[in-house]
């Protein structure tokens, strides 16, 4: 291992190495003469040195030692340092986790990357090994290592199945985590967004290369109206025109839904809409020619209906009238009496209503008009963009009604909510709502329709089974219930099945690999399905390859160099002796 040089000016000091060649050049070698007495001579027989006529260079024993002294010495004076052989700092590794770190197959970021990592470990093996995964939130990848073995096999759980990589956050976390001392390593296929400095304990690595692609940006199917219908858009990411074959079939086999030759210009997207006819099942969508597979197919599953089933039980028209017209401009719900599962009653109370939920509309005699402030209860969902600053409100005087406060102007209530057990694990939520139409203009404020549809996609959000079938890459997803349950089945997409503990009758999924996922709670299966779809990290054309920062630094060469000066200074004592020993010999030589 080549020895770091702390001080390079000092090599300077080479050049007395030709200085001391030209006095043996120029040395004088007299002819003899014959004089009339010596009596004059110190020594008769010493020569004179120097002069100014060249002569052949003469090579004595004392001429290579003076050499190797000055070349010690100057070595000496750049103190040298020589890198222990194990390294006292810890490495945390930085793992750039997105999907493009895949493109280029065999020869893709994340396989070059690894390589360099095993040159890197193999070449000085550190103290430690930590690796952090930085996507799009930064998590540690397993514990701390010690062996470089182990290290290596760590990076099998690499996936880089994430939609965009937080370097700098992740390099926050693998800097908390390793402590002051740690040196860190960013592997990734991008260069640094920030500059790195020359000399830190920050090493950025990139592995990129340029890339055309043809990807899925964007995929959907929704059903709405009983119109089954899918979205696909499709990105060239490339400089030049390109021809794109695209499939659509059925996921479980079966003939071709649509075929088509997609012809695309240079950096363009185009969008395909398709009909599909009723009860078609999961489809899958390919094209041909993309660089990454991840993002060269999708599935689409059918889009459940959760439209909420609303009975209005309301007698007082200057009520009904409002709220019907909020129900039907929200798209959330329909108007069904038959089995609903939110009634809106300006009763008192409502019977047998089984696990639907009630509002209740309560027009009391003994009222009042509110102008604010109104005090809103913004943990609750009911009040997700509402506002009321105008908003005249009539309500009843009493301070006491069921459930807790959502809406008061000052210690009146005027909306409460509460949750009511119904047997059997299953609950219901009744809503309380006070209003007086002759003294509020709430029902013709902008305030009204968006309480209304609070109200529903509250109702929609915890009617049982998932809000959506399809989602991205990354993205979380709630699975209600409705029932308690203490444990529930997953199976994901490339691996096997394990249980999930339930917590308020609900379980939060991130989709964390592409496919379909299952979830079994008892006789109930819910399915969804998760596709890359992420047009930025698609995009190849930006990779770069090179190498930023370096990790000689004053804690670096503090800790896990030692200095060799020493041991040249000891070489120089005894090549000086030898040059003493040396000389003294020739004296005596010239002496007998």
């Amino acid at each position: 291992m080549l020895p770091v040089i702390l001080y390079p000016l000092a090599l300077f000091g080479l050049l007395g190495i030709p200085a001391l060649v030209g006095i043996y050049l120029f040395r004088n070698r007299f002819q003899r003469q014959v004089v009339s007495s010596l009596m004059l001579w110190l020594d008769p027989r010493e020569a004179r040195e120097g002069g100014t006529r060249f002569r052949r260079l003469q090579t004595p024993i004392l001429l290579g030692l003076e050499l190797l002294a000055l070349l010690l010495l100057a070595l000496a004076a750049a103190e040298p340092l020589m890198r222990l052989s194990t390294a006292s700092r810890p490495l945390v590794v930085i793992l750039d986790d997105s999907y493009s770190m895949l493109a280029g197959g065999d020869d893709s970021s994340r396989a070059r990357a690894i390589a360099a990592l095993r040159v890197e470990l193999d070449r000085q093996k550190p103290y430690s090994v930590r690796f952090v995964l930085a996507g799009e939130r930064p998590r540690m990848l397993g514990e701390s290592l010690r062996s470089n073995t182990q290290a290596i096999d760590a990076l099998d759980r690499w996936q880089c199945r994430s939609t965009t990589a937080h370097l700098d956050e992740a390099i926050a976390l693998g800097a908390e985590l390793g402590g002051e001392v740690a040196l860190l390593l960013v592997l990734s296929d991008h260069e640094p967004e920030k500059a790195v400095p020359e000399k830190s304990r920050i090493r950025w690595m990139s592995f990129g290369t340029p890339r055309p692609n043809v990807a899925f940006v964007n995929a959907a199917r929704t059903l709405r109206e009983g119109s089954d219908r899918c979205l696909l858009e499709v990105a060239n990411l490339d400089d030049e025109p390109r021809s794109v074959r695209l499939l659509v079939e059925p996921l479980e086999g079966g003939s071709a839904i649509r075929r088509t030759t997609l012809e695309l210009p240079a950096g363009d997207t185009q969008r395909l809409i398709l009909q599909f006819p009723a009860n078609t099942p999961a489809v899958r969508a390919k094209i041909e020619g993309g660089e990454l597979a991840i993002d060269s197919e999708v599935i689409l599953l059918p889009d459940q209906d959760r439209s909420v089933r609303v009975d209005t039980r309301i007698r007082d028209r200057r009520l009904r009238d409002p709220i019907e017209r909020a129900i039907k401009v929200s798209r959330l719900a329909k108007l069904e009496a038959d089995n609903p599962t939110l009634i809106f009653s300006d009763r008192e109370s409502e019977a047998d209503v089984g696990p639907a939920w009630v509002t209740y509309l309560l027009n009391e005699k003994d009222a009042t008009a509110y102008s604010g402030p109104f005090v809103l209860d913004r943990a609750n969902s009911l009040t997700d963009g509402l506002g009321l600053k105008t908003v005249i409100w009539g309500a009843g005087k009493t301070t006491q009604l069921d459930g807790a406060p959502v809406v008061m102007a000052g210690n009146v209530p005027l909306m409460t909510d509460s949750e009511v057990p119904i047997g059997g694990g299953l609950t219901r939520h009744d809503i309380r709502l006070r209003i007086k139409p002759e003294l509020s203009t709430l029902l013709e404020s902008p305030d009204w329709p968006i309480l209304v549809w609070n109200i529903l996609a509250a109702r929609a959000q915890a009617l049982p089974g998932l809000p959506r079938s399809n989602i991205r890459l990354g993205e979380e997803i709630t699975c209600e219930f409705g029932v308690v349950r203490d444990r529930i089945r997953l199976e994901e997409p490339g691996q096997g099945s394990r249980e999930l503990t339930v917590k308020d009758k609900q379980v939060r999924l991130r989709g964390e690999e592409v496919g379909l996922y299952t979830i079994g709670a008892g006789d109930a299966k819910y399915r969804f399905a998760v596709n890359a779809l992420n047009k930025d990290e698609s995009d190849l054309r930006d990779c770069e390859s090179g190498t930023w920062g370096d990790w000689l630094d004053e804690t670096t060469l503090r800790m896990d160099y030692s200095g060799i000066s020493w041991i040249l200074l000891l070489i120089l004592l005894g090549i000086a002796t030898l040059h003493l020993l040396v000389m003294a010999r020739g004296r005596a030589g010239r002496t007998t």
